[in-house]
């Protein structure tokens, strides 16, 4: 009945409601680039039943800036992995062009860090423990996810603690999934001085409102670092290129 009445409602104003299930089809259904490595992705990461249209876009926006590189040189990394979803494409991308270069996966493995007062959305009543452990996976799980990938270097601990053992290293293509203001801060600090000239490094949560975090990392960082082209994009996502 409700549902009814606020078609009715939104019909009356010369709009019309779209069935967001569908929108993925519509959008993505000609890209045969993109479709069936995503899918693939999604299967071997057991993640298939949870596929959404926010989710497809925020991958398929990833893929595109991945394949736009302009340079070969430099590794590749991904802090934050989950279950592998964006790291098994990533991976998918570098095996292609003959996995000459290294991919570094940083995760605790345990879910995100602790929450800061910056991080907690106000007014809006959470639940941090669950929210923490949301995002928890096995090393084990990931490493079997992505087992036929034999360049990926798993670094597990809580960011920034093991960022040392890639200080000597030059990157090209950088993705933080961290959520959380300080491990995007501390991620963006130290990979941005190793980002070669036209690497990208994109921030997935930057624009999201369940961590406000993000976007406050992000742009305090960039205060100091002027030196790149950066866009926010609505999908929540924000990237930046080198100059």
């Amino acid at each position: 009945m409700l549902k009814k009445l606020i078609k009715k409602i939104v019909n009356h104003a010369g709009y019309d409601l779209m069935n967001i299930k569908a929108m993925p089809e519509v959008i993505y259904s000609l890209d045969d680039k993109f479709n069936p490595l995503y899918d693939l992705a999604q299967e071997k990461c057991q993640m298939v039943n949870t596929d959404n249209f926010y989710r497809r876009q925020r991958h398929y926006t990833l893929n595109y800036l991945l394949w736009s590189l302009k340079s070969d040189k430099g590794d590749c990394c991904e802090l934050g992995c989950w279950r592998g979803l964006s790291a098994y494409q990533i991976a998918t991308y570098m095996k292609s062009l003959g996995g000459k270069n290294n991919f570094h996966i940083f995760d605790s493995f345990e879910g995100l860090s602790e929450y800061k007062d910056i991080d907690i959305v106000q007014g809006v009543k959470q639940d941090l423990g669950q929210r923490r452990e949301q995002f928890a996976c096995s090393e084990d799980i990931v490493r079997s996810n992505l087992g036929e990938f034999d360049f990926i270097h798993y670094h597990k601990g809580w960011i920034p603690d093991r960022f040392d053992e890639v200080k000597d290293h030059q990157f090209s293509f950088v993705h933080i999934d961290v959520d959380l203001y300080q491990p995007i801060f501390d991620s963006f600090e130290f990979f941005f001085p190793r980002l070669v000239p036209g690497g990208i490094m994109v921030f997935d949560d930057y624009g999201s409102t369940l961590f406000p975090g993000a976007k406050k990392a992000v742009d305090q960082s960039l205060e100091k670092h002027d030196n790149c082209f950066f866009l926010p994009l609505p999908s929540g996502q924000a990237f930046l290129v080198k100059n």
